[in-house]
């Protein structure tokens, strides 16, 4: 994923042997709709060769709109300069083009890419980490990097605590769909009937639709039907919602998944395994930093590592400069989601999260 990759190529251009593991049988088989890069992660990419294909690929912009249910506009607030100077604030970009710019970054950093593997145990001494791979191999490593996602397999052998995903009772859809003629950057539709309707363009021909709504904990739904699904909860909003919901038509091009939180106590690592990205810190996408999170901690731990101090003072130190920030994101993207939902009377969901922003646009 997003902060394996990532973690890769920093570490590869710095001249470290990495080997990724891949449980899936391709690298390049990561599904998913499209994803918001603000700037914050762009300032990062730049480091590995990732951010002008994404502002070449995608669609940047420093601003965006605000809209009432019926498609009026009410406001069209600048981001805070995230990726300043030099990047857009944001960039909206499909999911599987910016997958295959981390992995090809991650290659020319010579970093191994191993799929169809698994781990199936870790045994660490004060030096080294062994690892035992399902395939009946075994590794030797300085560092274990655990970026497997929410429910890490990583997190479950390594630390004694269990540490489950909260859920967060909403659910959210994305969607392909063609870009209407004259949107360049995200817009959000808010007070209508669900808790958030937006449209991100993600090239020059392409958006995405989202839409987020209170879910009952457990739910399922029939991929068969996401079409019709997400047509349903699209009624009621005007404005650009009703010819991008006729588009619809293709449940194949339509994703769902309940949200959920986690953030891990710190520290996030146990001897020389440490955990990043999703296993140790993952958010709602309100404040669109499900990727900008994962992708500092890559950066933040190459940086830490060409200090060449011991390893323990390495994520000590990296520890220091990650954990308030992934904690500032999951708690406001928390905090804006439930609002949107339950139409919180006086909650300025834009100044919150130009306020969180700001902060992010400080350095990590």
């Amino acid at each position: 994923g997003i902060t394996g990759l990532t973690a890769a190529a920093f570490l590869g251009r710095q001249g470290f042997k990495v080997d990724v593991i891949e449980i899936r049988s391709q690298l390049e088989d990561q599904g998913g709709i499209g994803l918001s890069i603000m700037g914050n992660a762009t300032r990062a990419l730049n480091t590995i060769g990732v951010a002008q294909p994404c502002v070449d690929a995608g669609m940047p912009a420093d601003n965006y709109t605000i809209r009432n249910a019926d498609g009026t506009i009410v406001a069209t607030p600048d981001w805070p300069p995230l990726g300043k100077p030099g990047w857009p604030a944001q960039i909206g970009i499909s999911r599987a083009v910016f997958h295959s710019f981390l992995v090809k970054a991650a290659r020319d950093a010579s970093a191994t890419l191993r799929c169809s593997m698994s781990v199936t145990a870790l045994t660490q001494t004060p030096d080294t980490v062994t690892v035992r791979f399902a395939t009946g191999e075994v590794g030797k490593y300085d560092l274990v990097i655990g970026a497997d996602g929410i429910r890490s397999a990583t997190r479950a052998m390594v630390f004694p605590e269990p540490l489950e995903p909260t859920a967060a009772g909403l659910g959210i859809w994305r969607a392909y769909a063609r870009r209407p003629t004259g949107i360049t950057t995200t817009q959000l539709h808010l007070g209508g009937p669900q808790g958030l309707v937006g449209i991100c363009p993600i090239s020059q021909d392409d958006c995405y639709v989202y839409c987020i709504h209170g879910s009952e904990l457990g739910e399922r739904r029939d991929p068969a039907t996401f079409h019709l699904q997400l047509r349903e909860k699209l009624e009621g909003y005007r404005g650009l919602i009703p010819a991008l919901a006729a588009q619809l038509t293709n449940p194949a091009l339509i994703s769902y998944r309940p949200l959920e939180a986690l953030l891990k106590p710190s520290p996030w690592y146990l001897g020389r395994v440490l955990l990043m990205g999703d296993a140790a810190h993952s958010n709602t996408p309100n404040l669109a930093q499900g990727a900008g999170m994962g992708i500092e901690d890559a950066a933040v731990l190459a940086d830490e590592l060409t200090k060449h101090d011991a390893i323990e003072e390495v994520l000590t130190r990296f520890m220091v400069r990650r954990f308030e920030r992934a904690k500032m994101v999951v708690e406001i993207s928390g905090q804006i989601a439930r609002a949107e939902v339950e139409h919180t009377p006086g909650f300025d969901v834009g100044a919150t999260m130009t306020a969180a922003s700001a902060q992010l646009a400080l350095p990590y």
